[in-house]
């Protein structure tokens, strides 16, 4: 099975979402990883332990959306043509996530959308 270009660009789409799971699920329990974190936020933010639980379980849960995207981006790359529905939905929805990042959270986070918004015109300029 030879994959195409838009095949191409959903799965490498999907290890993008991959990388941000492992981001967002493995370094939040290490104090070291999370004081780095804390340290680089735009503002500073002087978290109590039990904050600080109660952020890194948001961002598990962050993590676990990325698995679940890049699972279904796998999956519909898996499927081929007839999941170009599928395709557009995850993508787009990536591209969204990507831009309120982008404006309530880091502006680093515009590289997701970006990614994204390539890869969505790969699928559907390849799909016609």
């Amino acid at each position: 099975m030879s994959l195409t270009a838009s095949q191409i660009a959903v799965c490498l789409i999907g290890l993008l979402h991959v990388l941000f799971m492992f981001g967002e699920l493995y370094p939040w329990g290490a104090p070291k990883i999370m004081g780095l974190v804390l340290r680089k936020w735009p503002k500073q933010l002087d978290l109590s332990a039990n904050d600080q639980h109660l952020v890194a379980m948001i961002v598990h849960n962050a993590g676990i959306y990325n698995g679940i995207v890049a699972a279904g981006l796998f999956a519909a790359t898996w499927v081929g043509p007839n999941a170009y529905c599928i395709q557009v939905t995850l993508l787009a929805c990536g591209i969204v996530a990507g831009l309120f990042g982008a404006a309530t959270l880091s502006k680093a986070t515009i590289f997701q959308a970006i990614c994204g918004a390539i890869a969505l015109a790969a699928v559907i300029y390849f799909h016609a």
